[in-house]
């Protein structure tokens, strides 16, 4: 345990301190009378001579706990030991009720709240928190009418230069006594934390894994090697900075739902320059009260590793996966959750269903999570059902021994073997090819054509669907082996129409971008991004790029004009409806319709056409606005 080392003021107090750890039998090597001036060169030349815990007293404890770090166990005056004191000083008055002043630092005292009823006396404590206040105290307690000062050496001296009669504060063995066995609570307490620390850094040192402690707070306190050689960076650099920082894919609101107690432990995957990794966070709590997490790091694992020429040639046929989750289209707040899932999901080697209508990025998500998991070092490869024969489905998926084309020979899921198969638009596979696709799934294994051959598969599956799969299992339309295969990892993601912070920002990435490409600086205004916002585009990120580009491309003014935007919008996508035959018609707002006839009609004139409706031309500019009419 942590050694003891004694510091009294004076010579009757150690020798009440000798007693009390002859009589407890402690062992207590260093036991000293000091001046006050001298008690911060004591007190570390205490710790130099191997102590770990100082026993002290008021004024002297004060300044080793000020001016170093050392432990301190102070020794506070019982209710006994003051109300001896008050007794002695009673009696040094000589009267009936006097007034006595106790004065010094308030940890010192115990509670003497009834000590003028027991002793008839009026006792007024003057308590400070600072030596410097000292002789404050002593001027006020005499200005109050004080004839008699209880104290330290300090207080006493002050009292002395004053002429007031001053009695030092004696402390008696009971004092000492619970002084010293809370510096042997401290003792061992100390040597506790150091074993745990010692435990602690061995298991650091012996793990395979990254291991990164964090404070409450989020900043790093603790970088084992193996966390060093991911992060690339040595634990003197990474030790004070926010964790966040270092590792920006660490999702903030999951670390939250940890620190918080929301979760016990929460695991996703993030990318470590080209490594994907898992963390695993579990919370690190003392009683009740959540102070840190432990963040476990593993590289990801589990496939075989491709080889430099096998790499260049899935490069070179586009096998590759591009996006990433920290790519701005997945940075809207509509798709965090999207995001958090698929970080999630990317940890499982099991088949990803992705739900989302045309144009919502589905294909970009696969890649996010390809690039996020084990088989990140293998070929992503994307097949696209939509308007496949069966013949060219079973060709494209399984592969066809007779065909001359190396691809087509093994097909998709033999090429995306130690990588990820995207298949697009899973709902359009035909019923033998849902069958071979439960096979591959289920049993891992490969069967080409009608031979019962079979290949031993290590891929993941990633599928899409722009409709519920379920109501095709109603409809006996997909399989319900299949169904209950793919429905598991399951991800939504939210059209367009729902996300309209992420409206905005595809809006001025794509203004930076045409303003480079094009050289033209165009300004969207409030009210025009308000109806970019409020329009509802069905064909989500696919649609408002292209009309981004026309309207870069064609806007007549600089600040873009929201009747501009209307008038474009009405355009190129008009709304259909039927007529009373169910004929499919374009519908055009009639007022609109009309205004444009009437400026059409007066090649333009706003004052003509409003003075032969009847109205002002400020009115018609507002109908036109609105209408989206220009001209």
């Amino acid at each position: 345990m942590a050694k003891i080392a004694v510091l009294l003021p004076r010579e009757s107090m150690l020798e009440q301190a000798r007693k009390v750890i002859e009589e407890e039998k402690m062992d207590i090597p260093i036991l000293k009378v000091i001046k006050t001036a001298d008690s911060v060169y004591e007190a570390r030349n205490a710790v130099e001579n191997g102590a770990g815990i100082i026993v002290a007293r008021g004024v002297q404890a004060s300044y080793i706990k000020t001016y170093t770090d050392i432990p301190i166990a102070e020794i506070e005056i019982s209710g006994q030991e003051l109300g001896l004191l008050v007794k002695r000083a009673k009696q040094a008055l000589g009267k009936e009720h006097p007034s006595i002043a106790v004065i010094g630092y308030r940890n010192m005292y115990s509670d003497m709240s009834y000590f003028d009823e027991i002793f008839d006396i009026t006792l007024k404590p003057y308590f400070f928190d600072a030596i410097e206040e000292a002789e404050e105290a002593v001027g006020r307690a005499i200005s109050e009418g004080t004839e008699l000062i209880i104290g330290g050496d300090v207080v006493n001296e002050l009292a002395r230069q004053k002429g007031i009669p001053a009695l030092f504060l004696e402390s008696t063995e009971d004092s000492i006594r619970n002084a010293l066995k809370v510096a042997q609570r401290m003792s061992y307490t100390a040597e506790t934390e150091r074993s745990h620390i010692a435990q602690f850094q061995t298991l650091l040192d012996t793990s395979y894994n990254g291991i990164i402690k964090i404070s409450s707070d989020k900043e790093i306190t603790i970088v084992n090697r193996p966390a060093e050689m991911l992060l690339e960076k040595d634990a003197d650099i990474l030790e004070g900075r926010n964790i966040c920082e270092v590792v920006p894919e660490l999702s903030e609101s999951l670390l939250d739902s940890v620190l918080s107690g929301r979760r016990d432990t929460a695991s996703t995957t993030v990318r470590l320059g080209e490594t994907p990794v898992m963390i695993t966070a579990g919370p690190i709590r003392a009683e009740e009260e959540i102070t840190g997490a432990i963040l476990s790091c593993q590289r990801l694992s589990g496939t075989p590793k491709i080889d430099a020429d096998q790499s260049r040639l899935m490069y070179l046929r586009g096998y590759r996966a591009g996006a990433h989750f920290t790519d701005p289209e997945m940075s809207g707040p509509q798709m965090r959750q999207c995001v958090e899932q698929g970080r999630i999901f990317a940890l499982s080697s099991n088949p990803i269903l992705i739900y989302g209508e045309s144009g919502t990025g589905k294909e970009i998500f696969a890649q996010c999570i390809h690039n996020n998991s084990a088989y990140k070092g293998g070929p992503f490869v994307n097949v696209n059902l939509g308007g496949m024969t069966e013949e060219m489905q079973m060709e494209r998926l399984f592969g066809n021994p007779r065909a001359e084309d190396e691809t087509l020979k093994k097909g998709a899921l033999s090429i995306s073997d130690m990588g990820t198969l995207l298949i697009s638009e899973v709902e359009n596979l035909t019923p033998v090819a849902q069958y071979r696709l439960y096979r591959a799934l289920r049993y891992k294994s490969l069967i080409q054509n009608d031979l019962e051959r079979s290949q031993t598969l290590n891929n993941r599956i990633i599928a899409t669907s722009l409709g519920n799969l379920a109501e095709r299992v109603e409809d006996g339309l997909f399989r319900e082996d299949l169904y209950y295969l793919l429905n598991s990892l399951v991800i939504e993601i939210p059209p367009l129409r729902e996300r309209k912070k992420d409206i905005e920002r595809i809006v001025n990435r794509a203004r930076k971008r045409f303003a480079e490409k094009y050289s033209r600086f165009l300004r969207i205004p409030e009210d025009t991004m308000e109806v970019l916002r409020t329009y509802e585009w069905p064909g989500n990120e696919i649609q408002l790029d292209a009309f981004l580009e026309r309207l870069f491309l064609t806007s007549p003014k600089k600040t873009v004009g929201e009747a501009y935007v209307r008038s474009l919008l009405e355009e190129l996508y008009p709304r259909k409806l039927r007529d009373e035959n169910g004929q499919e018609v374009i519908y055009r707002d009639p007022e609109a319709m009309r205004l444009a006839e009437l400026l059409e009609k007066y090649h333009g004139s706003r004052s003509r056409a409003a003075q032969e409706l009847g109205i002002s031309t400020t009115t018609l500019w507002r109908r036109m606005k609105k209408l989206g009419v220009t001209g």
